[in-house]
Order: C-alpha cells, then sequence, then structure tokens
C-alpha cells in the first residue's frame, strides 16, 4: 500500500485507519476480542446491530491468526444479512507485529485496501467482508469476513499440486480481472495508493530478513538443499529483483492480486476460482502468472504445459481488449520474473509456513529457473 512495505503511507485514504478519538479501538489480543468491539465494527456495514456474546470455533495462526467465531445476538440485535458465524482476521501474532515491526504494515494496508477498493473496483472473486481497519501506531489489523466453509469452498494447499485444468480455469479469472486495469489510467488515480512493483519492496525485505549470514543458514535448510548451488548466489539474487523491478516499470501495469500460492486460493462447489489473502499491487501482470503457474503445478506438469498455459492467459486478454504482447514476449517475462517467487519462499520463515511448504515452493522455482534459463537473461 505504500512504495516501501510500513515506511510510506501517503496516499492512503482516512478509511482505511481505525479512528483516532477512541471511539473504536482494535483489539490487540484475541482476549480482547468483545462483543461490544463486533457490535461497532459490524454496525458500520449493519446499523443496529448486536452482539451479546461468541464462541471461538477454533484458532489458525500464520502471518496473521484467523479466528472462527459464532456469534450471539442481542434480542433484536439480529440484522439481516449477517452470518451467525464469521472470521476475524487480526494481527495477533507476536512474531509479526514484533520483529516484522513495521514490515507488517505494508501487507496490513494492502489486504485492507484488498476489500475496501480492488474487490468492489475489479470484481474479483474474493470473500465478503464486513469490516477491515488498520491501527498503524499498533502495528495492527483486523478484518471481519464470511466464512468461506459455508460456501462449501474447498481450499488450495501448497503440498497438494493442481491440476492442468484447474490452472486454466483460474487464468481466465486472473486474465478478465487483469484485463479490467491494465494500462489504465487509474493506476495514477484512485488505484495509485496501491504499491507499485513487488521486486522493489520485496528487494528491501531481503535486506531486512536475509542479510548475508542470514542468507547463508536459509541456504543450509532443507529448501536451500533442494535448489541449485548456483541459486544460493545472495548477490544475484538482489540483482534479480533490481532487474524484475526495472523490467516491470518498463511494461504495461495492471492490478495484482499480489500473492496467489496455493494456500490463498479456493474453488466454489462448480469449480469457479476464488481467492483471498491479497496484497495488491500496480505491476506488470507476468510475475502474478510465472509466480502462480509455477507455484501451483507439479515440475513435469509446468514443464509440459507452461507455454499452452500462458498462450491461454493471452487468448483471454485479447478477447477482453488488451493489445497483448507475443506468446514469446509473454515466455521471456515468464522467465524472467522467476526469481520472485523463488526468492519469496526461500526468505520465508517457518512461522508463517512450514519447512515442507517452503521446501516444495523454492524446488518449483529452482527448476522453472533452469528450464527457462533464467540466469541466462539475468547475468
Amino acid at each position: 500500500m505504500a512504495e516501501i512495505a510500513g515506511a510510506e503511507i501517503a496516499g492512503v485514504p482516512a478509511e482505511f485507519y481505525a479512528p483516532t478519538d477512541g471511539s473504536l479501538e482494535l483489539p490487540l489480543t484475541i482476549e480482547e476480542i468483545s462483543p461490544e468491539f463486533l457490535s461497532a465494527a459490524l454496525a458500520e456495514r449493519f446499523p443496529g446491530v448486536g452482539v451479546s456474546g461468541f464462541n471461538i470455533v477454533n484458532v489458525h495462526h500464520g502471518f496473521t491468526t484467523i479466528v472462527r467465531l459464532d456469534l450471539e445476538f442481542e434480542e433484536g440485535g439480529k440484522v439481516a444479512g449477517v452470518p451467525s458465524r464469521l472470521i476475524l482476521k487480526g494481527g495477533f501474532e507476536p512474531t509479526t507485529r514484533g520483529i516484522a515491526g513495521d514490515f507488517a504494515i505494508g501487507p496490513f494496508l494492502m489486504e485492507t485496501g484488498a476489500y475496501k477498493v480492488m474487490k468492489p473496483d475489479l470484481g474479483l472473486n474474493m470473500p465478503d467482508c464486513f469490516f477491515a481497519q488498520v491501527d498503524v501506531e499498533a502495528k495492527q489489523v483486523i478484518l471481519l469476513m464470511e466464512d468461506l466453509l459455508e460456501r462449501d469452498a474447498r481450499f488450495g494447499h501448497g503440498l497438494v499440486p493442481h491440476t492442468v485444468d484447474q490452472v486454466r480455469r483460474r487464468l481466465t479469472s486472473l486474465a478478465e480481472f487483469h484485463a479490467r486495469s491494465w494500462g489504465s489510467g487509474e493506476l495514477e488515480g484512485r488505484w495509485a495508493l496501491f504499491a507499485r512493483n513487488p521486486a522493489r519492496i520485496f528487494r528491501g525485505y531481503i535486506d531486512h530478513v536475509a542479510q548475508p549470514e542470514e542468507w547463508k543458514k536459509f541456504c543450509g535448510l532443507p529448501r536451500g538443499a533442494a535448489v541449485a548451488v548456483e541459486f544460493h548466489d545472495r548477490d544475484w539474487v538482489v540483482r534479480a529483483m533490481d532487474y524484475m523491478t526495472g523490467l516491470s516499470d518498463s511494461l504495461p501495469n495492471c492490478v495484482i492480486h499480489g500473492d496467489t500460492h496455493a494456500g490463498n486460493l479456493f474453488e466454489e462447489p462448480d469449480g469457479t476460482p476464488g481467492f483471498y489473502d491479497s496484497l495488491p499491487m500496480r505491476t506488470a501482470p507476468m510475475i502474478e502468472i510465472s509466480y502462480f503457474i509455477t507455484n501451483v503445478l507439479d515440475h513435469g506438469e509446468r514443464r509440459r504445459n507452461d507455454r499452452d498455459l500462458v498462450a491461454h492467459y493471452r487468448d483471454v486478454l485479447l478477447r477482453n481488449g488488451v493489445a497483448a504482447p507475443s506468446l514469446d514476449e509473454l515466455m521471456h517475462q515468464f522467465a524472467a520474473f522467476l526469481p520472485f517467487g523463488f526468492a519469496t519462499f526461500m526468505v520465508n520463515s517457518t512461522t508463517y509456513q512450514t519447512e515442507s511448504f517452503n521446501t516444495a515452493h523454492t524446488a518449483r522455482y529452482n527448476i522453472a529457473m533452469l528450464d527457462h534459463k533464467t540466469r541466462d537473461i539475468i547475468a
């Protein structure tokens, strides 16, 4: 949401922030969640709602914390459209709000923007969100969302590869989504609040979490053993980030979801693709396509099908009025943007994902970079 995640927040609308007059303080711990807070938060969309109590069904820990709640309503306080079960997502993790510090604010603002701006403007299939606010000083975010289990949604998992047909269908959704903002003047207008270029942002994150000694530790983990030694070169990874930044700045941009790994994807019962945990940015769209295809496909399936899948994505862009580059040019971009996914999981904390998850994904990007001769593109 800022040019450097968590550092600059100029241009972010005031509606993204929790009120500073103390009228609605965001809970900083799970224990601080209260019926009073839930009533006030839901009342922004559903005036008159009254929550008298709640039960915590379960809690899932990650970069943020997912708390599934069953709500109880005051007599006469049930308002049409308010579900009795919902998801509260908050920055309750000590690692996120502590060690990550200001770097957490960028993702918090990004996801808030996804629900307040990106979803209504660009129509990506995402959960309904009833409340989304950030407290910058407290380094906290709270979102109240529908529970997708109530839709009988099926969730993706990083250790379960997608089928080619699933990927093709999701690429249709992504192409239609990208086409709505491709080269639009609103990228410097209403959507200028979204950060420009994930490679530029991630370059700063690498410096934050993976200075040379820390990078060596990552290389010594199973994820490091799963990749070619040539990709243990931190200096090359930093050069690759700078190369991708320049490449993206030179190409037509659009708004992207920003984090289409398998764990952030769902399907409706009829197979319709859905997305959540968005980190929207303005960038060249092939950074998202390269990241997504490589992330979710088994090595062999990706090797046999990535060009045809990119061709399908291009065809959908053309049908939606985009003057898309040639397939050869898109495949060049596909290869050039692969280091973004590789670096993402190479330095990903096991606080957020398991080592097996990180290893599986670094291996997928490693093989794709070898197949597509990425080091010949980025010397």
